[in-house]
């Protein structure tokens, strides 16, 4: 009877000191911050990022991303960083539909996985509208390595999509830091 009290007890101590990070976990985590407006110029979007955050709007060498930005934090006490990036763009993989879209991009990120695991992927509502998700993380242990959280959504044309990452330190700050992302990319508004 020891035995298995002991067992049952180490289980329980396990599985709540390895608790998985999640998207849903990300954006129901409580969390406070100054927040400010960004507006693309042409007023294609807007987003609320944290205040006091550098972003700009980027000119990509890609003829399949359309418009977008980039928005970084200030690097913390060990010089990582946090990111969001929108971009609106034609299909990477020629499709016109969303799952299609997202099916290419997963299997890109599948093949393309060196020390890379993805840790959750699938349809969500999060961002008030139907999106798709991939979550992945660096699998190398390596302290302050990123993890990121991608959506993928349709816009108002056929073919062309709307792209939003979110990627943080994996440092003791994650969960709170990507807590914030998530709160922000809920903000998202196509004008």
């Amino acid at each position: 009877m020891r035995i298995i009290l002991t067992i049952l007890l180490l289980t329980l101590f396990v599985s709540c000191s390895t608790e998985q990070l999640t998207l849903e976990l990300y954006a129901n985590q409580p969390v406070k911050f100054a927040k400010q407006k960004v507006t693309y110029p042409n007023n294609d979007f807007s987003v609320f990022i944290p205040k006091k955050w550098f972003w700009k709007v980027e000119n990509y060498d890609n003829e399949n991303i359309i418009l977008g930005i980039d928005a970084r934090s200030e690097p913390d006490k060990d010089g990582f960083i946090d990111l969001i990036s929108i971009q609106k763009t034609k299909s990477f993989g020629g499709n016109i539909d969303l799952k299609s879209e997202f099916d290419y991009l997963f299997d890109l990120t599948n093949q393309q996985s060196q020390n890379i695991k993805i840790v959750e992927s699938g349809e969500t509502y999060i961002l008030k509208k139907k999106a798709y998700f991939i979550h992945t993380k660096s699998d190398t242990g390596t302290y302050g390595e990123t993890e990121t959280i991608s959506f993928i959504f349709n816009s108002e044309t056929n073919g062309v999509f709307y792209y939003l990452n979110a990627g943080a330190s994996q440092t003791s700050e994650l969960k709170k830091n990507m807590a914030i992302l998530i709160q922000s990319l809920k903000t998202f508004e196509i004008n």
